[in-house]
């Protein structure tokens, strides 16, 4: 299963990463962009860790899972 990572950078100097599972295969790194500064600039999110201030990175992550056996 595929999962976009959105990471940021907290009020509190923290790190903060948002998870989407299963994103659209076209997905461009100028959409994930617009959408990481919108939720900076709208202040979308309120965390633990803080509010997020600052985009710093994001990444596809393609998790592979292989079942050895089932009882």
């Amino acid at each position: 299963m595929k999962t976009l990572q959105m990471l940021f950078t907290t009020d509190f100097g923290k790190s903060y990463t948002f998870q989407i599972n299963a994103p659209k295969e076209t997905i461009t790194k100028e959409e994930v962009l617009e959408v990481m500064e919108s939720i900076v600039l709208n202040k979308l999110l309120a965390t633990n860790q803080g509010t997020p201030i600052q985009v710093k990175s994001a990444k596809i992550v393609d998790k592979v899972e292989t079942t050895l056996f089932e009882l």
